[in-house]
């Protein structure tokens, strides 16, 4: 006897004859994690140089210089302003030996000088008449060489002044005996000469001062020469003011 074929099926789902199977959905795969970014160390900070402290230099001292007092240069005239008097020695030392001693007032040309020793000042000098040795200048209360002297009585009355010369003064030639001052027509050793004159001669200043040549020179008057002269050069004074 045929069976119809759904009775078949139905007959053999019964008997468990035909079985099902489910083929399970494959999903998505899971993503992997990401990966966890290793922390990083904090940097060492590089050890900071410490500046060594600057070794302090030893400066050295300026060696003092001694000044002389205001006023004297050696060339120039000075006064012995001691009261008793000033000894001259062959040294510049208290322990040189004394070759002569100066009266108050006597006036000499510092021919040398200045030097410092046993805390004096001391000039070499020389008095005109042939002594000639260290003086001591005194101290700063008490001074026993002075520059305001006027270098002696001046020709014709008046006496010399030791400062420097200034226009409109009365000059008189105070070169060295037996020699003259040249008087130019201008200021310098190359202009013409007007005259040669003798030590004593007055002139009153009518112009300069004008450096030239390495000489200060200035315009001057008298009663029959006009002209320009050099004042004078280091340790020699030529042209010395008078005073009355």
């Amino acid at each position: 006897m045929l069976l119809p074929l759904g009775m078949l099926i139905l007959v053999s789902l019964a008997c468990g004859g035909f079985q099902v199977r489910v083929t399970p959905t494959v999903g998505p795969t899971p993503a992997a994690p990401a990966p966890t970014a290793a922390p990083t160390a904090p940097a060492t900070p590089a050890p900071t140089a410490v500046p060594q402290a600057a070794v302090p230099t030893e400066t050295a001292l300026p060696t003092p210089t001694f000044l002389p007092a205001p006023g004297l240069a050696v060339g120039q005239m000075a006064r012995v302003a001691a009261s008793g008097g000033l000894n001259v020695r062959d040294q510049a030392a208290t322990t040189g030996q004394k070759v002569g001693k100066l009266d108050v007032d006597a006036v000499v040309k510092l021919v040398s000088g200045p030097t410092q020793g046993e805390s004096y000042t001391w000039w070499q000098i020389d008095d005109g008449a042939g002594l000639v040795g260290w003086v001591a200048a005194g101290t700063a209360e008490d001074k026993w060489l002075a520059p305001d002297v006027g270098a002696g009585p001046a020709a014709g009355g008046g006496k010399l002044s030791n400062r420097a010369v200034r226009l409109g003064d009365r000059v008189q030639v105070t070169t060295e005996e037996g020699k003259v001052l040249t008087v130019r027509e201008a200021a310098g050793i190359d202009a013409p000469a007007v005259a040669r004159v003798l030590p004593g001669t007055q002139f009153i200043v009518r112009g300069g001062p004008v450096r030239q040549d390495s000489f200060l020179w200035w315009q001057l008057e008298g009663e029959e020469v006009k002209g320009w002269a050099a004042e004078g050069q280091e340790g020699d004074r030529w042209l010395t003011p008078v005073e009355p």
